[in-house]
């Protein structure tokens, strides 16, 4: 019997995988995960989603995780399977930070920040570019 916390050690494991072969590649994901996590970002006070991972206290990463769980099923539910897989990255970026104390979920943890970074700062340098 798995544990919770290997359960979901096994998924991100599944998802860092499918994110570094396939997803990275799709710039329609990677557009949608940086718009998500670029908005987040400055929402909370930070240019960076792993500096506003930073900022959250309790009540707001509980907050947030309900607000993804609610909006990632929304997406799924009406095909909008880019925008629900943009959501679990950014959803399985707060839960990793829980299992820091995991050497290799510490590590998956800095892997996907980087790649949902790099997104974001892709995003908000074309935003930034289109209206000037």
């Amino acid at each position: 019997m798995t544990t919770k916390e290997q359960d979901f050690k096994q998924r991100f494991a599944t998802l860092l995988r499918d994110l570094q072969t396939d997803g990275t590649k799709d710039s329609e994901i990677m557009w949608v995960l940086g718009t998500f996590a670029a908005e987040l970002a400055r929402d909370l006070q930070s240019t960076t989603w792993s500096g506003a991972k930073g900022k959250m206290n309790a009540a707001i990463y509980n907050q947030l995780l309900k607000k993804f769980e609610e909006r990632g099923n929304e997406h799924y539910r009406a095909g909008r399977h880019n925008e629900a897989y943009a959501i679990q990255v950014l959803s399985y970026s707060l839960i990793a930070r829980t299992q820091a104390n995991d050497p290799q979920m510490k590590e998956g943890e800095v892997l996907i920040d980087e790649v949902i970074d790099r997104a974001a700062g892709l995003y908000s340098k074309v935003k930034q570019a289109r209206t000037q």
